[in-house]
């Protein structure tokens, strides 16, 4: 385990522990004209995974943020949307190996929706009781699942 530390407005600093796992569900809050998006979306995120990023801004200044990678995640309602497609499908041959950009983002997201499972319903132990997660959103999204709204 490591920690992180943040400087809030006061100078102070604030100890974040590494494990700490927070979720964020995504739901449509208006129409696209261009488009029938209609797909919800449950992330995962760890604050023990925060990535710092540097870009260049238009006036050649650097420019510093911290990203909070998505490692796990459930669905529902996208089937016949964009989400989940390669913008360029392609396979990549090196030796014997072929790699295929469907196959991989179709083991990518088995493996983040296997994730999500463990962050919903992981099991710790608080004084020597194992004690079993549910959480109610991903409940949900899977009960959507489910029933056929994919």
């Amino acid at each position: 385990m490591y920690a992180i530390f943040l400087e809030n407005h006061s100078s102070n600093l604030i100890w974040i522990a590494g494990f700490v796992r927070y979720s964020v569900a995504w739901y449509p809050i208006y129409r696209i004209p261009e488009g029938n998006f209609r797909a919800s979306f449950l992330t995962y995120h760890s604050l023990g995974h925060l990535v710092q990023r540097c870009s260049i801004d238009s006036h050649e200044k650097k420019q510093f943020s911290v990203v909070s990678p998505v490692l796990g995640l459930q669905s529902y309602n996208t089937q016949g949307e964009c989400w989940f497609c390669p913008k360029k499908p392609f396979e990549y041959s090196k030796g014997c190996t072929t790699f295929n950009s469907s196959e991989i983002l179709k083991e990518r997201l088995s493996t983040l929706e296997e994730t999500a499972l463990l962050f919903a319903r992981g099991c710790i132990y608080k004084d020597d009781i194992k004690v079993t997660n549910r959480q109610p959103d991903y409940e949900f999204f899977l009960s959507r699942k489910r029933g056929g709204v994919y």
